[in-house]
């Protein structure tokens, strides 16, 4: 047998998507002494992040000589932390790149080192070191030539919440940027609650002849019908899909499930769930949660049995929609079934939701005290979820003692959630306490607390009208009160009440 050299080595490496293949490949480097070759250790470290072997990837690189370190490696350090969500310490490595580059040429950062470094800033909201990049990105000159890193700087001002900064950077080089681009910034505004924003940007994506959409376009602007509740738009992106040929396409298909079952129409979400033959544990859930938003809890049931039938294992999101639907038929001994199930035979992790979805379920069937203990017996500390789900019950049920405990659990982890000062002088009220419901309102008003009023719209015709509790902000209010005023009227006249 010939000995391999580093270059079928560095190719068996690659090839391998088994671990114990490759630590043999290692072993057979080590053997050879083949440990000077850059390229190779490189490929060694990135095969070891890749099976999150954290500790031997840092060793490999740590007992590289310093001089050997190249780009390639300093990059795939950082991709590699970043790309495991070890985000703080993607950035640490970015840092020393920078450092070393001071004294050494061949490291200084290229579109690859930029762009995980900006992930990391991202994954940890981390906008000020993410300014600092791109002052680095800037100076390089990588800004104008390089679209990877310019899509890194648009996700991480959006991930941190700086819609001014993405959009001042998207305006910069829109009409050169690619689809990336756009549907990033579509992805940005559909996030922070803009959807009317996203879909402009897509009219006029199209209508300028700047990129042609893809899948992931429409399934944004999908996505931004269903919050909208606009049918009549979702219908039309709908006939926009079969036209462009993206009508097989996952990403699109569950967009459409959710926006005809956020619109109200089950029937069409049903339809595009049947007609697709190859459907995934997230197609499935998607028809799932149609049903539960709907309120359907016999069909919530029944398509969960027929997935797991199917052997499609359910995951955390399933389970979620499953013990909802429970709680609101209110199914409590199927509900502690599929409680037990999620551990027992599924080995899916339970979160503050699933436990909330618990407390709610107790609390809707009466059982206030069980619900109550059932807290106290969680292996898991109660979050807000948990204790404004109990709050809220408590106010229901007139349970002042509880109600008081719960909000000062809130207090705790919340200082400045308005709800468990509503809801506590709501209890007061409901027992027409009036001196206790006045002092939570003057709590509030000394700390300053304001309760966001309520938002509901409607969409007539073309256009979208919106409602809120506080004020009169609607341009026709005046006109709607007189016809309601009119139609109570007529119904006086015409109805008879025994």
């Amino acid at each position: 047998m010939s000995k391999p050299t580093e270059y079928t080595l560095a190719n068996a490496l690659k090839a391998t998507t088994n671990l114990k293949h490759g630590r043999k490949i290692q072993s057979l480097v080590i053997k050879f002494g083949f440990c000077r070759f850059t390229v190779l250790m490189t490929s060694l470290m990135n095969f070891n992040f890749k099976y999150n072997n954290f500790k031997e990837a840092i060793k490999l690189f740590d007992e590289m000589p310093k001089r050997d370190r190249d780009v390639v490696t300093w990059t795939s350090l950082i991709v590699g932390y970043a790309q495991k969500h070890c985000y703080n310490e993607s950035l640490i490595g970015f840092r020393r790149m920078m450092m070393e580059s001071r004294i050494n040429e061949g490291v200084v950062p290229n579109g690859y080192a930029f762009s995980a470094a900006l992930s990391a800033c991202s994954g940890i909201q981390a906008v000020k070191q993410g300014k600092q990049i791109h002052c680095h990105v800037l100076t390089s000159g990588l800004l104008g030539s390089n679209l990877v890193v310019y899509n890194s700087l648009l996700h991480m001002y959006w991930s941190c919440g700086c819609n001014f900064y993405a959009q001042s950077l998207f305006d910069w080089v829109a009409m050169s940027g690619d689809i990336i681009s756009w549907n990033e910034m579509m992805l940005g505004y559909l996030q922070c609650g803009q959807e009317e924003e996203a879909l402009k940007l897509f009219v006029l994506m199209v209508s300028a002849a700047v990129t042609k959409p893809d899948n992931y376009s429409f399934g944004i602007c999908i996505n931004a019908c269903g919050s909208l509740a606009s049918l009549q738009q979702g219908s039309q992106f709908h006939a926009c899909v079969f036209k462009t040929g993206f009508q097989s396409e996952l990403i699109i298909l569950n967009a459409l499930v959710d926006m005809y079952a956020k619109c109200g129409c089950l029937d069409s979400a049903k339809l595009v769930f049947d007609g697709t033959p190859s459907k995934d544990k997230v197609f499935w859930t998607t028809m799932i949660t149609a049903f539960g938003k709907n309120g359907k809890v016999k069909e919530v049931l029944d398509m969960f049995e027929q997935m797991r039938n199917l052997n499609i294992k359910p995951d955390g999101i399933t389970y979620l929609v499953v013990l909802s639907a429970c709680s609101h038929g209110g199914l409590v001994e199927q509900g502690w079934r599929y409680f037990r199930s999620m551990t027992e035979d599924d080995l899916v992790p339970v979160s503050q939701k699933h436990y909330a979805c618990m407390v709610d379920l107790l609390c809707r069937s009466g059982n206030l005290l069980q619900a109550f203990a059932f807290i106290k017996e969680m292996p898991l500390n109660p979050g807000i979820s948990i204790w404004s789900t109990f709050l809220g019950f408590c106010r229901m049920q007139g349970n002042i003692e509880l109600a008081q405990f719960a909000a000062e659990q809130l207090r705790k982890l919340s200082p400045e959630d308005t709800g468990k000062f509503v809801s506590l002088s709501n209890v007061y009220a409901s027992e027409r306490n009036w001196n206790e419901t006045e002092e939570i309102r003057d709590l509030m008003n000394n700390n300053n607390v304001k309760k966001e009023p309520g938002c509901s719209w409607i969409e007539v015709n073309t256009g979208l009208h919106i409602f809120l509790t506080t004020v009169n902000s609607h341009p026709e209010m005046n006109e709607i009160l007189l016809t309601l005023k009119g139609l109570m009227t007529m119904i006086r006249k015409t109805c008879t009440f025994e």
